[in-house]
């Protein structure tokens, strides 16, 4: 319990924790506002130039997906490079020497955190959207919407894993922030586009199955098994990452 304090207190006593998850939540909530405004109800007239598509909840949640549960992955990257960073680790370890514990409670409480932040992020941004566009499917407690809201934070909080024990690995905030991005936004797309292997190796890639999981149809790609399989992979692949984290971490110098 002493650890996790401490981990508190690093975190609410640094800056960039409350404007990483607060801009998060804030540009989630924002796209669900655009997006319900426009979005045309089963009753109402075409507006032109008007998003389609608004059946399912997925829709007022976008942002989620593409801002908050990000930013929460940033935020944890920083937390632990920024002990490397400003050498605090090392004050760290010499008050546990095991160095496992310290490093359990890091990623006990920003896990946490990024459950909490992107849940969060789900519920208003569904309400703002459901509210603007009448569409009553819009919700997070019934449905579609509730099976997004318990998703996405299990999704969020898995990836914090693996994104903590690259940070572990690298030790450097940009260069995690740069391969975390390069790896999610650009290599799982493009290797597909490998000749005769790419679809195959596509199919493995751990976030793409990791979205798949979270967001169903719609993302399924070159991903050939179903939803649950596709979870237990994206899980594994986070469990190791942290793993391999923590071994190396506890085998090198702070």
């Amino acid at each position: 319990m002493n650890l996790l304090k401490s981990e508190w207190i690093k975190a609410t006593t640094t800056k960039s924790a409350y404007w990483l998850y607060g801009l998060g939540i804030v540009l989630a909530v924002g796209l669900a506002a655009i997006i319900g405004q426009f979005e045309q109800t089963s009753t109402g007239e075409p507006v032109a130039g008007a998003p389609g598509g608004g059946g399912d909840p997925l829709f007022a949640i976008l942002g989620v997906s593409a801002f908050t549960v990000i930013l929460a992955w940033i935020a944890a990257i920083v937390a632990v490079t920024g002990e490397y960073r400003f050498h605090t680790n090392k004050a760290t370890f010499l008050a546990t020497p095991s160095r496992w514990p310290a490093i359990v409670a890091k990623t006990v409480l920003f896990t946490v955190l990024s459950m909490v932040v992107t849940a969060v992020a789900v519920v208003i941004a569904m309400l703002v959207a459901g509210a603007l566009s009448g569409l009553d499917s819009w919700t997070p407690f019934s449905g579609d919407g509730l099976r997004y809201l318990v998703r996405f934070p299990v999704y969020a909080a898995l990836g914090t894993l693996a994104v903590m024990g690259l940070a572990h690995i690298m030790r450097n905030a940009a260069g995690t922030i740069s391969l975390f991005l390069v790896w999610t936004l650009a290599l799982e797309g493009m290797v597909s586009l490998i000749p005769r292997v790419g679809q195959d190796i596509a199919a493995w890639m751990p976030f793409a199955n990791g979205d798949f999981w979270t967001q169903g149809e719609s993302v399924r790609g070159f991903i050939t098994w179903g939803e649950w399989p596709a979870f237990a992979w994206y899980a594994g692949v986070c469990v190791a990452l942290w793993a391999l984290g923590l071994v190396i971490t506890l085998r090198r110098d702070a």
